[in-house]
């Protein structure tokens, strides 16, 4: 059965459109639910993954369209039928952009609708024959691509020069969209043997961040080449360095193997092949060194503290200093020789900063971007420019900062002041109110009393004070009814904190 969805908000409307699928569809089409808006439309499309939904464009809360370039992008093969009482040609064109199936002018007639629904189950019945035969042609690829794999991989480490047709060929069979890659070299350190199990269980590791790898056991040595557009910065994340790890300890504790693994620079294109494998071979058979410039990155982390105070500080000359520091000890242990390895640790410095910007923000810092600082790792090839890189990255944190403080610190306060002005009925706390703003409480507190010249809790309590004096002044309720009101739940303790802040109690301010 195909499933279907109903997007309406006039119930005859619904009732009439599940009537005539009732009628003509029975046997074909199964009614998944009923929304009347468009954030419910979107909320149960991403629930119940109907393959047709039948959308009105005019709903509340969410226009039709709008729900429907969402569920889009979420799932992709949806079908949608627009329906409107509006023959607008600009919905029309934002339609067709979304990929709507078709669109139904009301009032339509049973056959315009039947015709329409018709359709889109050909394209749905269509799609999937195709998706069969796709599917049928994998399980083909899957039995003969381990052979085929291992080829190409003994091929190039033996030097055998591939032609043009030979790499596009290798490339279909293997799904690879990409042709940028690195090479990794998992090489043994002592008299074991590497088995088909090994490859299997390295593999399924990599797919996390890899997708595409083309792997096989040669001489001994596990070479894999992996495929990405953006493999030079996946090969520089933490996520890899990780991955590389567990792998490490995996085959220690499992099977008493202790691995080398030697990871290239980032390559494009067929001629690169073979240089890619003989760097990271060449980076393997040093594994040791290797993994000793990898761990040591542990051991910068108190360093780096103190890099992320500078940061947070705003103290740009003494961040430089710092970095100095980290970057004099690295080359002293690494000496340069594999500005992969390098790159990894800088980009760990960058990492270790952002998260303490984070801890210290109380949030996620998530206006600040990656990627352009992943690009110019990638391309660089020499320290001085590495060290370049950090530094001006240093100083746009910096800059970051500083600007972040100063645009926030007074919209924050205002948004608590007028939460507390709305709530000082209630329970109202520090706490409270930083979870509210998604802040955390010593920051809160500090840039409040920063900018209000007294701390939170005085604030709510002069809130609470100054109404309580305009009601008492009216005089239109009781003492008792008043601390409730403003949120005292005691009125013993209300009349103490009110004589505290007024110098005299409830009634002889009633008096006045």
């Amino acid at each position: 059965m195909i499933k279907l969805l109903i997007a309406e908000d006039e119930a005859l409307e619904r009732k009439a459109l599940r009537f005539l699928l009732e009628k003509y569809f029975s046997q074909i089409i199964e009614v998944v639910g009923e929304v009347n808006n468009g954030r419910d439309a979107v909320d149960t499309s991403l629930l119940l993954k109907p393959q047709i939904i039948l959308m009105d464009i005019h709903m509340p809360i969410m226009e039709g369209l709008e729900a429907c370039s969402i569920i889009k992008e979420n799932h992709s093969q949806t079908e949608f039928i627009i329906l409107t009482a509006f023959n607008y040609f600009d919905y029309a064109k934002k339609a067709i952009h979304i990929g709507v199936s078709d669109y139904l002018l009301k009032p339509f007639s049973n056959d315009e609708f039947v015709n329409s629904i018709n359709k889109v189950i050909i394209k749905i019945n269509t799609k999937n024959l195709i998706e069969n035969k796709n599917n049928q042609l994998k399980e083909t690829y899957k039995k003969i691509s381990p052979y085929v794999e291992k080829q190409m991989v003994e091929n190039i480490a033996y030097g055998v020069t591939l032609t043009e047709d030979q790499f596009n060929a290798y490339r279909n069979i293997f799904e690879i969209d990409s042709s940028k890659f690195c090479c990794l070299v998992f090489n043994l350190n002592e008299k074991k043997l590497f088995d088909e199990n090994s490859i299997v269980l390295i593999k399924n590791r990599l797919n996390i961040l890899f997708p595409s790898i083309i792997g096989g056991l040669c001489l001994n040595d596990i070479i894999l080449f992996v495929f990405d557009e953006s493999v030079g910065s996946k090969i520089l994340s933490r996520e890899f360095k990780n991955l590389l790890n567990d792998l490490r300890l995996e085959f220690k504790s499992n099977y008493d193997i202790t691995v080398s693994i030697g990871i290239s620079a980032v390559n494009d294109g067929l001629n690169q092949l073979y240089l890619a494998y003989k760097e990271a071979k060449r980076c393997s058979d040093n594994g040791s060194k290797l993994q000793t410039n990898i761990s040591t990155v542990g051991n910068v982390n108190e360093v780096n503290n103190i890099l992320s105070g500078k940061v947070i500080k705003e103290d740009l000359n003494g961040a430089i200093i710092e970095l100095d520091t980290i970057l004099s000890n690295l080359l002293i242990i690494d000496g340069g020789s594999n500005l992969v390895v390098l790159k990894k640790m800088l980009l760990h410095i960058i990492d270790s900063v952002v998260e303490d910007i984070n801890k210290f923000t109380g949030k996620d810092f998530k206006d600040f971007s990656k990627d352009k600082i992943l690009e110019e790792l990638i391309n660089l090839k020499k320290i001085s420019e590495l060290k370049n890189c950090v530094s001006l990255v240093l100083k746009d944190l910096i800059t970051y900062i500083s600007s972040y403080k100063r645009s926030k610190n007074i919209d924050v306060v205002e948004k608590v002041k007028e939460y507390i002005e709305n709530n000082y009925m209630n329970d109202v706390s520090l706490d409270n109110l930083a979870h509210y703003i998604s802040m955390s409480s010593f920051y809160l507190s500090r840039i409040f009393s920063k900018v209000e010249g007294t701390n939170i809790k005085e604030y709510i309590i002069k809130i609470r004070m100054e109404k309580a004096k305009s009601m008492l002044i009216e005089g239109k309720k009781s003492v008792k009814q008043i601390s409730l009101e403003v949120g005292y739940l005691d009125q013993n303790y209300f009349s103490k904190a009110f004589k505290k802040y007024t110098n005299i109690s409830p009634k002889e301010y009633c008096n006045l």
